[in-house]
């Protein structure tokens, strides 16, 4: 099931919801103007100080993103020696 939420740049935005809510973070974005278009980046991900849309190639604008908080992959100990 998906609800329809709008985002900061005034695009509608699907986003799936779930029985079980998950823990959320805000993070900062670059979203592109175009209506048509819907990508965004990462501000950590991005290198140039003003970029441009990796899809339409259009003008971004600094937005914030309400994303699920991901998970920290544990670091496994392997025992030495030990044969499978």
């Amino acid at each position: 099931m998906n609800k329809k939420t709008q985002s900061p740049g005034g695009k509608e935005v699907e986003t799936p919801t779930s029985t079980l809510e998950q823990p959320t973070q805000n993070i900062r974005i670059w979203e592109c103007v175009e209506k048509e278009c819907i990508a965004w980046v990462r501000e950590e991900f991005v290198t140039e100080a003003v970029p441009a849309c990796p899809l339409c190639k259009s003008a971004m604008v600094r937005s914030e993103r309400l994303v699920p908080l991901a998970k920290k992959k544990v670091n496994r100990t392997f025992l030495l020696g030990r044969r499978r």
